[in-house]
């Protein structure tokens, strides 16, 4: 995302020592209550996918960055791209003469976003990752998914499920066209999946990890916040998991059989073939392909 530019609200902190992510969920189920605030507009979005980290609250749309909540100072600040809180049309041109030129209009704070909600949520999905949009697709409609783009310190795992046993599987996805599929070595897939393996098997501190996830996240109250209210501890599978997807008829008889035996050459281990998935359309995957075998 480009730089961003912060909308301040006029919200007071009571208290930030129950540490910042925690204060800043509970501002913002405060501004859920109230109907026409910017927050509520947010949140109230069918596609809005919410990520609590540990100092930011972070909202992506159709793949898109679209906006990051943090607390500055004494209130609230939601930081957004420039270019996404314009209201004239990008098109539009600014007509020059002696005097100084009118500055455009655009969205100048949180009230503001709260009336031009709608507006700003074209500008952030005038473009789309097609990648990046599947992610937020399979949250949407797969409760079992726990986080997309979740960081970790290896890197970033794509998708976060949790099985209906309770155990925490991780996956990469990736298009059928994407480069790192066919490089071998460094930077290429199989090189991650095995350095993400190399990090779940630190049973402790992935546990730690997913059990900070699942408190963060349900201390925010979202549509989506009963997939991460349940009373069992969850299990870490060691293994990450590929998801290939988008491919036509053509490589699907042809390309992709050569391609996922190499990736279960590199990988060598027995469940390789359990761990790689190719489905053209990502809208096809179901909770028997997340968890098939675990």
């Amino acid at each position: 995302m480009s730089e961003l530019e912060g909308l301040h609200s006029g919200f007071f902190p009571e208290s930030g020592s129950d540490g910042e992510w925690r204060e800043l969920c509970r501002r913002c189920n405060e501004l859920r209550l109230v109907p026409e605030s910017w927050w509520a507009r947010i949140v109230a979005d069918p596609e809005v996918v919410p990520c609590v980290e540990e100092s930011a609250l972070k909202v992506r749309l159709r793949g898109n960055a679209f906006a990051e909540v943090e607390l500055r100072g004494a209130g609230v600040q939601c930081r957004i791209a420039p270019e996404d809180l314009l209201l004239a049309h990008p098109g539009a041109r600014t007509v020059l003469g002696d005097e100084a030129a009118p500055q455009p209009k655009r969205v100048q704070n949180l009230a503001d976003l709260a009336r031009s909600y709608d507006h700003v949520r074209r500008r952030v999905c005038r473009h789309e990752d097609r990648r990046a949009a599947t992610l937020d697709r399979l949250f949407l409609r797969h409760s079992c998914v726990l986080a997309v783009d979740a960081a970790l310190p290896s890197g970033r795992a794509d998708l976060v499920t949790l099985s209906p046993r309770g155990a925490a599987v991780f996956f990469l996805l990736r298009r059928y066209q994407d480069g790192d599929l066919r490089l071998a070595g460094r930077g290429g897939i199989v090189w991650r999946m095995q350095e993400l393996n190399r990090h779940l098997a630190q049973e402790q501190v992935m546990g730690s990890w997913i059990r900070d996830l699942l408190e963060r996240s349900r201390a925010l109250e979202t549509p989506h916040v009963k997939r991460y209210r349940f009373a069992a501890n969850p299990v870490v599978h060691p293994r990450v998991r590929l998801l290939i997807v988008d491919f036509d008829h053509a490589q699907r008889l042809g390309g992709l059989p050569s391609l996922r035996a190499d990736l279960e050459v590199g990988l060598d281990h027995a469940a390789a073939r359990g761990d790689i998935h190719c489905i053209g359309d990502a809208g096809n995957i179901s909770y028997d392909t997340f968890f098939s075998g675990i």
